[in-house]
């Protein structure tokens, strides 16, 4: 017999599809659905309803062939249709409550929200989930959802602009939260000072990824101290021991480009890393990597307009994710977080989520990375720098794919 979990919320975007992927991800033999009125787009998750006549029909079918069923909908949770539902409260000042909010959290079995304790969860969900185990893994998703919901990002902003309908109708006011796009200046101590427009949070990883990338140091270990000012926007870094020809370079890095600050593509070229030869992947494993960059993508959940870089391992263990509304800024905020855990790059992979240009492979190739996996195309220059430094690209990591530009002998196993 199968269960029904049901996921309803306070307001937009208060992790509910999230949240519901990530159960997924958690529960035995789960599907997910979901009724809204969303414009299903690729990439998305597919079982998305317009009406609850088909989400109803789909549920019928899909209970003689999974064991849970996730769904989020706010009108099944209305009608107190559920096995286990679950409801994600909003934050004060940020979240635009329904009208129909009371009666979702009366309905609901479960809430997650400031002030619940984790206990109320565990006796809700005693009497219908029997594994000990699988309660404590299913809780640990709500404490996550508990503490994102609580605190507001420093990487968005709340905005009111005007939705315009093509059907026509009247316009109307659209609460909703966009990224954040500052100038953070990153001040390093006998080497200049490099304006990087950003994101402006996980800063302290974007500053020792964005040296390291440089290759102004090779570890932790060199910078001697890091200081973050948030109210001047600014972070100093102190190396050690100093660079050995100091220069002078003063470099604004928009968030679109971030080949700014290497001396130039000729140089990186001709003086390209050639990384190891120890990585060994099979495709099912870059799909699943995929699929978990993508629900712990907390900024773009929010805001729809963040990229996401992801290092992960052979077996596709997810070591370290940044997020920022450039490429080049998530990818050094995921290299500055193994950094600063003194987890080691070399042998291992990364996954974007967008397109990969020639200074992710760069990235990469320097942080010993053996393989960049990406949801996007790679330029023509990205498959020529990974040529030459022994990086395996792959591109089009999504719907079943992934199509391989260079070195595939990484690539392993019946799916190749």
């Amino acid at each position: 017999m199968s269960l029904t979990w049901v996921i309803c919320g306070a307001g937009r975007r208060v992790g509910k599809t999230s949240l519901a992927q990530r159960l997924c991800g958690v529960l035995p033999n789960a599907v997910y659905a979901k009724q809204g009125c969303g414009t299903w787009r690729a990439g998305k998750q597919p079982n998305l309803f317009r009406t609850g006549q088909e989400l109803a029909l789909f549920m019928a079918a899909a209970r003689a062939q999974h064991e849970h069923l996730v769904v989020e909908s706010n009108e099944l949770a209305r009608g107190g249709d559920g096995d286990i539902i679950i409801f994600i409260d909003g934050t004060p000042g940020w979240t635009d409550y329904r009208p129909d909010v009371d009666l979702l959290r009366a309905k609901s079995h479960v809430q997650i929200a400031v002030g619940v304790l984790p206990a109320s969860w565990h006796e809700a969900l005693r009497l219908k989930v029997p594994s000990p185990a699988l309660r404590d893994a299913v809780c640990a998703l709500f404490a996550g959802c508990a503490d994102w919901a609580r605190v507001p990002d420093a990487g968005v902003r709340r905005v009111t602009p005007v939705r315009f309908s093509a059907e026509g109708g009247p316009s109307v006011a659209d609460p909703c939260e966009v990224a954040a796009e500052e100038l953070i200046t990153v001040m390093i101590q006998g080497v200049g000072n490099f304006a990087l427009l950003c994101t402006p949070c996980d800063v302290e990883a974007l500053a020792i990824g964005f040296a390291f990338s440089e290759g102004l140091i090779a570890s932790r270990d060199d910078v001697q101290a890091c200081a973050y000012r948030p109210n001047e926007r600014c972070i100093a870094l102190r190396l050690d021991p100093p660079p050995q020809d100091p220069t002078s370079r003063n470099l604004i890095m928009t968030s679109s480009c971030g080949l700014c600050g290497s001396r130039n593509i000729d140089r990186l070229l001709a003086n390209a890393v050639v990384c190891g030869d120890e990585l060994r992947v099979q495709v099912p494993v870059l799909h699943a990597t995929v699929a978990e960059m993508q629900v712990r993508q907390r900024l773009f959940a929010r805001t729809g307009g963040t990229h996401a870089v992801g290092i992960f391992t052979a077996a596709g263990a997810m070591l370290a994710i940044g997020e920022d509304i450039g490429r080049h800024n998530a990818f050094d905020k995921a290299l500055g977080q193994c950094l600063l855990q003194g987890v080691p790059t070399a042998g291992h992979a990364a996954v974007l989520s967008g397109r990969v240009s020639v200074e992710l492979v760069a990235k990469a190739a320097r942080a010993g990375l053996e393989l960049v996996a990406a949801v996007s195309a790679p330029s023509f220059l990205a498959i020529q720098a990974a040529e030459r430094c022994g990086v395996t690209l792959c591109g089009f990591v999504r719907e079943g794919r992934a199509t391989v530009y260079t070195h595939p002998h990484r690539i392993v196993g019946p799916a190749r």
